[in-house]
């Protein structure tokens, strides 16, 4: 059943076509990844489908009663306003409502609570409370909390909340990953592969869409192709179209030349020439320079004395850091030697930033001690964007002003150094302010990348990222010489680049895997089940802790005597929950991702208790 319909949908800003009479259906329960390279338009036609903004021609036809949900690329400002108010706005006028007797029954105000009862009762409106409540916990939000104290990811948490709660018919999610943790983004692709309603998303996360989406919409140059199949079928197909036409432009190239040669041929030949061959020439030269340009070649600066770098970049023993009472790190350990290429992982708020932070000699550990080589050349990437001006041009903030830049001890114009990061010569001179996020993502690598540095420090560089920009940076990074230390929550990426993964866990423990995201989750897969078959050791005789080297403290001891109890109940519990989700028919009520999540946390710290157990054994 069509519910959303596009017939010759065209639109321009200034001078570019953003799109060129598009046309295509939207179907009662597709599930669409909305693709296409940064700049492209592809949030414009998210505006468009839910009517935030007109096209300059053509018709958007949206079937009678259909509700569509959006949730904006960018997270809202700060504002003072509570979660539990902002989610249930979603819900219009019977939200406010309720927003405004909850506020009134928690200041202790019962009289004009009551007022606002009488209305709710009026309106049966006592499940829409039960919904709001139901979905701030579905998403581990406090309803008292400010948004002005929420990170990015916690932001677009509760934005995607407020857009459920509508139960939309089609719901519209730009970029939603960003900033998530990997737990979160988990969390997601579930609801969402569970959700019942139609579904258009743009994301750079291969993993997130590629176990979602049904369908997907390809945007290139103002024209939208539409591939019926999954995003793995997509990207095999796409790479057949493209090598099809690469074909077709050598062979147009050849012909070009000819005809450039006959053009030349001087004034005899002008004055015999055949005015519509001319005609020809010219359409096939606005054809060549509106091709798709090809993907970068271009590798990240390496310093030339490189070999005199010491052989250890970081020696990391047994350091601890807390603040304010809370224990970030505790007693961690880590080599990081020339040329390793190591990812971070770990939750929001668990201690990536300030970990990288102890490295650089940013943060002071509470307890052990950091080495650090002393030919280090940092190069970092902030995903904060905190240095970019937008009325400055983009070839004036990457080479600060100069035409020319110094790249591996060669002057390279730097409009030619903008191209190989897939910017055209107009867009080099344009101000940043006309630049899209992923475009702005791809402006800052190209200045931090043509920095002479032998560590290279990457926080989320991934966000916004067209997928072509994302296979261009892994293969820089692939080739990169130097040390790479990167935070990422893009599972595809961290897969394709790192050596090894260092996953913050929580309460200060901190352990390190080899290979990427998927190796890391085999790894403790093993781990766990290892631990699992162990035999439950036997209480120990009094006189034993006198072999030991170091006694326990008082506090150690009783912690050492309740773990045993907590894992009992904990693999009791996670028992009981897999033995519901043994039921097929549980998949289909609300409760069932609350289980699934709750399942992951009960699982995380089971891993806890045993790493606890080993460590005061």
């Amino acid at each position: 059943m069509p519910l959303i319909t596009l017939d010759k949908i065209s639109l321009s800003f200034s001078d570019k076509p953003i799109l060129n009479e598009v046309s295509s259906t939207i179907l009662k329960g597709d599930k669409i990844a909305l693709i296409g390279r940064n700049g492209e338009g592809k949030s414009t036609f998210m505006r468009i489908l839910a009517g935030s903004i007109e096209p300059d021609d053509g018709k958007l036809k949206v079937k009678n009663g259909i509700k569509i949900s959006f949730l904006e690329q960018m997270p809202p400002e700060d504002n003072d306003k509570i979660l539990f108010n902002i989610v249930s706005e979603g819900l219009g006028e019977i939200g406010d409502i309720i927003a405004q007797y909850q506020h009134f029954i928690h200041i202790g105000e019962l009289d004009k609570a009551g007022d606002f009862q009488q209305k709710i009762d009026q309106l049966d409106g006592w499940q829409y409370l039960h919904k709001i409540e139901a979905i701030l916990n579905r998403f581990s939000l406090n309803p008292q909390t400010s948004l002005a104290t929420l990170s990015g990811g916690w932001r677009r948490r509760v934005m995607l909340a407020r857009a459920l709660i509508q139960e939309p018919d089609v719901l519209l999610l730009d970029e939603p990953t960003n900033h998530m943790d990997i737990t979160a983004i988990l969390d997601l692709e579930r609801m969402l592969k569970e959700y019942h309603g139609t579904l258009v998303i743009i994301s750079h996360d291969r993993s997130f869409i590629a176990g979602i989406v049904n369908k997907v919409f390809d945007l290139d140059r103002g024209r939208l192709s539409v591939f019926e199949c999954d995003y793995k079928a997509y990207v095999k197909r796409k790479d057949e179209q493209l090598h099809a036409e690469e074909i077709a432009n050598a062979r147009f190239d050849k012909k070009l030349a000819q005809e450039e040669v006959w053009i030349r041929q001087g004034i005899k030949a002008r004055r015999t020439r055949n005015e519509g061959r001319v005609r020809s020439l010219e359409s096939m030269r606005k054809s060549f320079t509106d091709r798709r340009a090809k993907k970068g070649n271009v590798k990240i600066h390496a310093l030339e004395d490189e070999n005199r770098a010491s052989k250890v970049v970081f020696e990391v023993r047994k350091i601890s850091y807390e603040i304010a009472g809370l224990e970030l790190v505790k007693d961690f350990s880590m080599l990081v030697l020339k040329g390793e290429k190591i990812g971070i992982i770990g939750g929001n708020g668990s201690g990536k930033s300030t970990f990288i932070k102890l490295l650089l000699d940013e943060l002071q550990p509470t307890k052990g001690t950091i080495r650090r080589s002393k030919t280090i050349q940092l190069a970092y990437f902030d995903q904060m964007r905190d240095n970019l001006d937008p009325n400055m041009k983009a070839m004036d903030f990457v080479s600060g002003g100069r035409e020319h830049i110094d790249i591996g001890g060669k002057s390279k114009h730097i409009i030619g150094y903008l191209r190989q990061f897939l910017f055209t010569g107009k867009q080099a001179m344009a101000p940043i302010r006309m630049f899209s996020g992923g475009e702005k993502n791809r402006l800052m690598l190209a200045k931090i990348l043509s920095q002479p540095a032998n560590l290279l420090v990457l926080d989320e560089p991934t966000n916004d990222l067209d997928v072509e920009t994302l296979e261009l940076l892994e293969e820089m990074l692939v080739d990169y010489k130097g040390t790479l230390i990167l935070i990422s929550h893009d599972r595809t990426f961290l897969n394709n680049v790192v050596g090894s993964t260092v996953v913050l866990d929580g309460d200060g423990v901190i352990n390190q895997y080899a290979g990427g995201y998927d190796d890391y989750l085999i790894q403790k897969q093993d781990k766990v089940a290892t631990q699992k078959t162990k035999t439950k050791p036997k209480p120990k005789a009094e006189n034993s802790t006198a072999n030991n080297p170091k006694k326990l403290n008082y506090k150690q001891q009783q912690a050492l005597k309740q773990l045993p109890e907590k894992i009992e109940k904990t693999e009791i519990e996670i028992g009981e929950i897999q033995m519901l989700l043994s039921d097929p028919e549980f998949f289909q009520t609300d409760e069932s991702q609350d289980a699934l999540i709750r399942l992951a946390r009960l699982e995380a710290d089971l891993e806890r208790y045993f790493d606890q157990w080993g460590e005061l054994e």
